[in-house]
C-alpha cells in the first residue's frame, strides 16, 4: 500500500529536525504533538521519522482504549521493540513486565527503560515515539515521567502525541513536563487552503475551484481526516454545487462504512474484527473470531479500501487500522449484536486475563453476576500485587455489572480506594459524587476520609474516619485501613497520642497481606511522645538486616531509622533508612520509601556526609514529583535544603525551604511546616542573617504549640540551636535562655549526645555573650565531650568553630587556632563555603592564615561527580552506577568526563590516587 499523501507542515517537520540535531549533540529533548482527531498528528511522525537520519533508532508504543489499564502495557511494547536493536536482557523484561508476578513500581521499570535508552545511545540517537498517551496506562506514564526527567546528557528525542495535554489521566507529574519551557509543543490545526487544493488534486474527483475548497475548508476546519473522506466521497458537483450542503464530519462513520459496504463480506467481518481486538491485532486471530476463511486476501482488499494496513513486515502478520478515527468509525458501525459476539469470541480466544474479562464486560447486555464475581476475584488479584489502575478499573466494570445496587456501590468504593493508592487522585475525584450519594455504611465512611485526607481537609478526614469506626459491621480490613489513615492524619497534626491511640487500635486487628504503616506509626508516636525506649521496643520483631520478604520483615523499619536518627544513632540511622528504602520501593508502600529517602538525607546531612546528602535529597525530591506523592513533598524538600545552605548554594537552599513551605501550608501539615520553617532558617544562619533566622522560627515563640504537636521532642527537629543562636546574635538574651533551657533538660533526660552537644554549644555562646567566660568555657567542653563518644558529626565542626570564636575573644589565641583549624578542615572538606569563610576571618584575626590541607584533592568536583566518581573507584561498571542512583547511563558517563577533566586524569584506574579516602 502507498503512502498517503501528505502536504504542509513544513514549519513543523522543521521544527522536528532542529529538535532531532540538538538531541543528536547530547541535548536531550521532549517534543509534544497535539490536536484533535483526523488533525494529521500520526501522519506528521510517520513523515518525519521516514525523512530522518537513518541512523536513528525509534522505540515505538501506543496506548489503546482496551489495553489502558493493563499495567506497563505501554513500556512492554518499548522494551519489545528495543529487542530489535538492542540486546535488551532477559531478565530486564522478566522483572519489569512478567505476568503473574507483583507487579513493581514506576522508578523499576523507569530504571529499565532508561539502561535500553543507554544501550540504544551506543550506536545511534534514540527516538521515542508514543501515540495516544492519553490511552496509556497509568503506571506506564508514571514509568515515562521518571525517565524523561533523567535524560540530562542523553541523544533521546522523545516524540509524544495526544489530543488533550491537559487530559486529568496524565499524571501531575508528566502534565509539568509537557508545561516546560524546554518542552516544545506542536498544536496542529486544520491545513490551509495551498495544502487543501494539493490535496484535492491528490484524492478529489476533479479539481475545484478556489471557493468550493475554501467552502469546504469552513466546514471541516481544514482536518485533513475528514476532508480526505470528502473529496474521496462525494463526487465534484456535491462538493462545487452553491445550493448543496456538504455532509457534517460527523459523518465520517457513514462514510467508512459505504467504504466497508463496497468490500466482500469476508473484508467486512476482518475488518469488524480488527476493530473489536483493538488498534490492530494479529491477522490469525482477527481470522478466527471473524471466520475469515483467507484472511491474507480479505486484508489485502481492506489495504486497497484503506481500511487496514499491514504490520511490520518478518514478523507475525498484522491487520493494522491507520488512524484511531477510522477504528472507532468500524467499531461504533457494528450492529451491538455482532459486537458483543465478536466480544465473546475474543475473550475465548484471547489468553491474557485483564484483556480476556475486558471482552467479556464490552460482550455483556446486562448485569451478570459470574461476571461481576469474577471482576472482583481479578480485582483483589491485581490489588494484591499492587497494580492498583487495573485493579480499580476491573472494580468499575464489576460495579456496572452487579445484579444488585448495593453490590454495585460496594465495587465503586472499592474502585475509588484503589484509584487512590494508584496515585490517581483526579480520577477518584471524578467517582465522588457518586460515593457521596451512597446510602452511608462505613466503608463509605472511610473512602471519603481517604478522599478528604489526600486533598487536604483533615476536618472532613477525621469526621468521616471516624463515622467508619464507630458504625457496626465493618469488615476487618476496612476498620484496619480506617486507623492506619487515622494514625497518619494525627501525624500530620502532631497528635502524639492520637498517633499512638489509633496505629495500636489497628494492630489490634488480624494483620492483612499487606504492608501497613501502622507499626512505624506507633514508633513514631511513642518517640515524640518522649518514650523512646517503649518505641524501639514495639520494634522488636525486626531483624537486624534483610531480607525483607514480608510485612512482619519490613513494617516499622522506617520509623526504627527514625529513632535511630533521633536518638544520635546516625550510623544505625543510615542503614535502616537505606534498608528501608530499597525494600519499600521492591514490595512495600511506595510512599514510605520516599520517606525514608528523605530522612536518610537528613542522617547524611547531620553525619556530615554532604555529597551523599545532596544527592539523596535531590532524588528524593525529584522521585516524590515523579510519582505524585505530594504529602511527603515538604519534608523531602525541606531536607534537601540543608546541605545545600551549607554549601553556600542560598538560592536552591531557598527554593526547596519556600516549596516545603508552600506544601506543608496546603496539607495542614504542622510537622512539615515545622521542618519547613527549620530549612529556611538554617539558610538565613548560613548567609548570618541572624534576623531572618528569628523571623522564620518566631511562630515557635510564646506559644504552646511545641508541647501540642511533639515538635519540641528533642532530636526531631533542630530549630531550638538556631533560634537560640540567633536570639543570641541580635542581643535578645533573655529570649534565648527561655528557649535555651527546656532544650538543656530535654536532651539531657534523653540522653542524647548529638543533642546535648548542641545545647552545650547554646550555652557556650549565650554565656559568652553573657560576659560570663568561666560557664562558657565549660559549657563548650562539655559540648566537645559529648562529640567524643558519638561519631564524627556536622556538629562537632560548628562546636570548635564558636569555640575557637570564643577564645579568640577572650584572648587565648593559642588555643583558638587549634579549635578553629580543625573546624576549617572539616569545613573545607564539606565544602562548606560560608563557614570556611568565618573560619578564615577569625583565623586572620589570630593572625593566622589557613593553609590548604594536603588530602582535599578533590574541591572542585560537584557532589554528583563524587558521589560518581567514589562509586567508580569501588569497581561499579557505569550501568550499575546508573542503577544505584537512578540516572541515565549517558549522564553517569557525562559526570565522570567532568570528573576526569578536573582531576587531570584519564581512566577509572586513576581514581584512587585522586580521591581523598576518607571522602
Amino acid at each position: 500500500m502507498s503512502e498517503a499523501p501528505f502536504f504542509g507542515r513544513v514549519g513543523a517537520l522543521e521544527q522536528l529536525g532542529d529538535r532531532l540535531a540538538r538531541a543528536a549533540r547530547s541535548e536531550p529533548q521532549i517534543v509534544l504533538v497535539d490536536g484533535p482527531a483526523g488533525i494529521g498528528k500520526t501522519s506528521l511522525i510517520r513523515r518525519f521519522l521516514g525523512s530522518a537520519h537513518p541512523g536513528c533508532h525509534v522505540l515505538r508504543a501506543s496506548g489503546d482504549e482496551m489495553e489502558m489499564h493493563l499495567p506497563y502495557g505501554v513500556a512492554a511494547q518499548l522494551l519489545a521493540h528495543a529487542r530489535k536493536v538492542v540486546d535488551v536482557p532477559e531478565e530486564e523484561l522478566e522483572r519489569t513486565t512478567s505476568p503473574g508476578g507483583p507487579v513493581p513500581d514506576p522508578i523499576t521499570v523507569g530504571s529499565c527503560l532508561l539502561d535500553t535508552l543507554g544501550r540504544i545511545q551506543d550506536h545511534a540517537t534514540g527516538v521515542l515515539v508514543i501515540d495516544d498517551i492519553h490511552w496509556a496506562d497509568t503506571p506506564s506514564l508514571h514509568a515515562l515521567t521518571f525517565v524523561l526527567r533523567r535524560l540530562r546528557f542523553d541523544r533521546v528525542l522523545t516524540l509524544l502525541v495526544t489530543r488533550d495535554a491537559t487530559d486529568l489521566r496524565l499524571p501531575p507529574g508528566l502534565r509539568r513536563i509537557l508545561d516546560a519551557d524546554t518542552t516544545l509543543e506542536l498544536a496542529l490545526d486544520g491545513l490551509g487552503l495551498p495544502e487543501l487544493t494539493a490535496l484535492n488534486a491528490a484524492v478529489g474527483p476533479s479539481p475545484l475551484p478556489r471557493w468550493a475548497i475554501a467552502r469546504l475548508r469552513e466546514h471541516t476546519g481544514g482536518n485533513p481526516l475528514h476532508t480526505r473522506a470528502l473529496l474521496q466521497q462525494l463526487p465534484a458537483e456535491a462538493l462545487s454545487g452553491g445550493s448543496t450542503s456538504l455532509p457534517a464530519p460527523r459523518a465520517y462513520e457513514r462514510l467508512i462504512a459505504e467504504r466497508l459496504e463496497a468490500c466482500a463480506p469476508a473484508t467486512r467481518r476482518l475488518v469488524g474484527a480488527v476493530s473489536v481486538l483493538g488498534m490492530s491485532s494479529p491477522l490469525h486471530l482477527a481470522a478466527q473470531i471473524g471466520t475469515v476463511p483467507d484472511p491474507l486476501e480479505a486484508l489485502s482488499e481492506a489495504m486497497v479500501r484503506e481500511l487496514l494496513e499491514e504490520g511490520a513486515v518478518g514478523s507475525v502478520p498484522r491487520a493494522v487500522f491507520p488512524h484511531p478515527l477510522l477504528r472507532a468509525a468500524v467499531y461504533h458501525g457494528l450492529e451491538p449484536a455482532v459486537r458483543s459476539r465478536l466480544h465473546g469470541l475474543a475473550a475465548d480466544a484471547v489468553h491474557k486475563p485483564s484483556i480476556t474479562l475486558g471482552h467479556r464486560v464490552h460482550a455483556a447486555v446486562g448485569p451478570d453476576a459470574e461476571l461481576a464475581d469474577d471482576l472482583v476475584r481479578f480485582a483483589v488479584d491485581q490489588s494484591e500485587k499492587g497494580a492498583w489502575s487495573t485493579a480499580a478499573s476491573a472494580s468499575i466494570a464489576a460495579a456496572r455489572l452487579s445484579p444488585t445496587p448495593a453490590r454495585g456501590a460496594q465495587q465503586t468504593l472499592r474502585a475509588v480506594e484503589y484509584l487512590l493508592l494508584a496515585g490517581d487522585v483526579s480520577q477518584a475525584a471524578e467517582l465522588e459524587r457518586s460515593v457521596r450519594e451512597m446510602p452511608p455504611s462505613a466503608e463509605q465512611h472511610y473512602v471519603l476520609g481517604h478522599q478528604a485526607l489526600t486533598a487536604g481537609r483533615l476536618d472532613e478526614a477525621r469526621r468521616e474516619l471516624n463515622a467508619c469506626w464507630e458504625s457496626g459491621g465493618a469488615a476487618v480490613e476496612t476498620l484496619r485501613s480506617a486507623a492506619e489513615q487515622m494514625a497518619w492524619l494525627c501525624l500530620i497534626q502532631g497528635d502524639a497520642r492520637g498517633i499512638v491511640a489509633w496505629a495500636r487500635r489497628g494492630l489490634g486487628l488480624p494483620p492483612g497481606t499487606r504492608s501497613t504503616f501502622l507499626r512505624d506509626s506507633l514508633a513514631i508516636g511513642l518517640a515524640i511522645s518522649g518514650d523512646y525506649g517503649e518505641g524501639m521496643a514495639s520494634l522488636a520483631h525486626l531483624p537486624a538486616r534483610g531480607p525483607r520478604n514480608s510485612p512482619e520483615q519490613l513494617d516499622g523499619l522506617l520509623a526504627r531509622g527514625m529513632l535511630h536518627l533521633w536518638n544520635g544513632q546516625l550510623g544505625d540511622a543510615r542503614r535502616d533508612l537505606e534498608d528501608a528504602f530499597t525494600s519499600h520501593r521492591r514490595g512495600g508502600l511506595p510512599y514510605a520509601a520516599l520517606v525514608a529517602l528523605g530522612f536518610l538525607t537528613d542522617a547524611e546531612y547531620r553525619s556530615g556526609r554532604w555529597d551523599e546528602a545532596i544527592a539523596h535529597g535531590t532524588q528524593a525530591v525529584s522521585l516524590a514529583e515523579d510519582t505524585d506523592q505530594i504529602s511527603i513533598l515538604a519534608v523531602v524538600h525541606a531536607f534537601a535544603a540543608c546541605p545545600l545552605a551549607g554549601r553556600g548554594d542560598f538560592r536552591a537552599a531557598e527554593t526547596h525551604a519556600t516549596a516545603a513551605a508552600e506544601h506543608a501550608r496546603v496539607l495542614g501539615d504542622v510537622n512539615d511546616a515545622a521542618f519547613a520553617a527549620t530549612a529556611l532558617a538554617l539558610v538565613h544562619t548560613a548567609r548570618g542573617h541572624h534576623e531572618g533566622t528569628v523571623a522564620a522560627l518566631s511562630p515557635f515563640l510564646g506559644q504552646d504549640i511545641v508541647h501540642r504537636h511533639g515538635i519540641d521532642e528533642v532530636g526531631l527537629v533542630g530549630w531550638r540551636p538556631l533560634l537560640v543562636e540567633a536570639l543570641v546574635r541580635t542581643g535578645q538574651i533573655a529570649a534565648a535562655e527561655e528557649v535555651l533551657v527546656p532544650y538543656e533538660t530535654g536532651a539531657a533526660e534523653r540522653r542524647r549526645w548529638l543533642d546535648q552537644a548542641a545545647a552545650a554549644r547554646c550555652r557556650g555562646v549565650l554565656e559568652g555573650a553573657r560576659g560570663d567566660v568561666q560557664a562558657a568555657e565549660h559549657a563548650f567542653r562539655a559540648g566537645l565531650g559529648h562529640c567524643h563518644h558519638g561519631e564524627p558529626c556536622w556538629e562537632q565542626a560548628l562546636l570548635r568553630l564558636s569555640y575557637g570564636a570564643f577564645l579568640r575573644r577572650t584572648g587565648s589565641r593559642s588555643s583558638a587556632v587549634s579549635e578553629l583549624e580543625a573546624a576549617w578542615r572539616v569545613f573545607h572538606r564539606l565544602r562548606a563555603t560560608p563557614y570556611v569563610e568565618r573560619c578564615d576571618a577569625e583565623l586572620a584575626a589570630c593572625g593566622r592564615v589557613s593553609v590548604r590541607p594536603r588530602e582535599a584533592v578533590h574541591p572542585v568536583l560537584t557532589a554528583q561527580e563524587l558521589t560518581v566518581a567514589q562509586m567508580a573507584a569501588r569497581g561499579m561498571t557505569n550501568r550499575h552506577i546508573a542503577r544505584e542512583l537512578v540516572l541515565s547511563v549517558k549522564t553517569i558517563e557525562y559526570h565522570l568526563g567532568n570528573t576526569y577533566a578536573k582531576l587531570g586524569i584519564s581512566s577509572r584506574t586513576d581514581l584512587l590516587g585522586k580521591l581523598d579516602p576518607g571522602s
